[in-house]
């Protein structure tokens, strides 16, 4: 379902307050999310999902020998379009990342089945 730009609005406003209200009270998130993301991004993540510990996106997982649980809600993060370093036309696509806690591990051994024969 697509959201409207007042619902866009609405949601990068909230997730910014939610971080500057974590970095006014010191909290910082675990090391392992500050290895994968910005600072901000980190923040964004803990501030929809207080409890993540290691994030990737949907492809990453399945690089990793995982895959994402069916339902699982992704957590939205914002990179950027483009690397201007004048930072004038800097443009964000809406990312959705994943909880490890929302994956389980691919299991590709499993038993064939022999054909009983007549």
């Amino acid at each position: 379902m697509a959201r409207s730009r007042e619902d866009k609005a609405r949601f990068i406003t909230s997730l910014r307050d939610g971080v500057e209200a974590m970095k006014s009270k010191g909290i910082k998130p675990p090391n392992r999310l500050l290895e994968n993301f910005s600072p901000s991004n980190a923040l964004m993540i803990l501030s929809q999902r207080p409890d993540a510990t290691n994030c990737a996106g949907f492809q990453t997982w399945r690089e990793l020998g995982r895959t994402v649980r069916k339902g699982s809600k992704g957590i939205a993060i914002l990179i950027p379009l483009t690397t201007d370093e004048d930072q004038e036309n800097l443009r964000f696509s809406w990312r959705h990342v994943f909880d490890i806690s929302d994956t389980e591990e691919i299991i590709t051994d499993s038993p064939k089945r022999e054909e009983v024969s007549k």
